[in-house]
């Protein structure tokens, strides 16, 4: 193991997510009526806000796991557009899921969405290990689906655990990561990172 670079695009989402911890997340919560109230922003912005430090706090360690065992992460322009995509795919799966959710907080979906992406990306070099991880983050989703778990989680929390967000995170992320290897590459996107 040699020395690694500081990873400046997860840095620049870990910052990005602290300081929306600042902000009032009651102006940026995803809520079911933003397509019609003209505040669209919010199916993005509900994704990087928190309920408590708590929440921001288990998230940003999730990060931090994810990152550890995929340490060659996304450019920031490739990351800047999963990140897009897995906010809209998720806000968009909640209003067809759970019209009644009254409002989501929290970065969890799209975490879930980015270890798939980045899984799928593993593929290449490491087939067992990335078949791994995505079994273990379905297998997360079932013990989530029967309730198992989420009463302490969402005790520490101060809300409840949507596991919905979760899974349409994760279908988000095999999406994009399909998608993604549909798409022809230049010579230098095939280039290693």
């Amino acid at each position: 193991m040699g020395y690694r670079t500081v990873n400046k695009p997860a840095l620049a989402l870990m910052a990005l997510l602290a300081i929306l911890f600042l902000v009032p997340a009651s102006s940026l919560e995803w809520q079911p009526d933003v397509a019609h109230s003209g505040e669209w922003w919010r199916m993005v912005t509900g994704h990087l806000v928190h309920l408590n430090g708590w929440h921001l706090a288990l998230n940003l360690a999730g990060l931090a796991v994810v990152l550890a065992l995929y340490p060659r992460f996304l450019p920031l322009a490739p990351l800047a557009t999963a990140l897009f995509w897995l906010t809209l795919f998720i806000s968009l799966g909640l209003l067809a899921l759970l019209p009644e959710l009254p409002g989501y907080r929290g970065f969890s979906g799209c975490l879930h969405g980015l270890a798939a992406i980045l899984a799928i990306r593993g593929f290449r070099e490491d087939r067992v290990f990335s078949a791994s991880i995505l079994v273990l983050l379905a297998g997360k989703l079932v013990i989530e689906s029967v309730g198992l778990g989420l009463a302490d989680t969402t005790n520490l929390i101060g809300g409840p655990v949507v596991w919905q967000a979760h899974a349409l995170g994760l279908a988000g992320g095999l999406v994009f990561a399909g998608l993604s290897l549909l798409t022809p590459r230049t010579p230098r996107q095939s280039s290693p990172e």
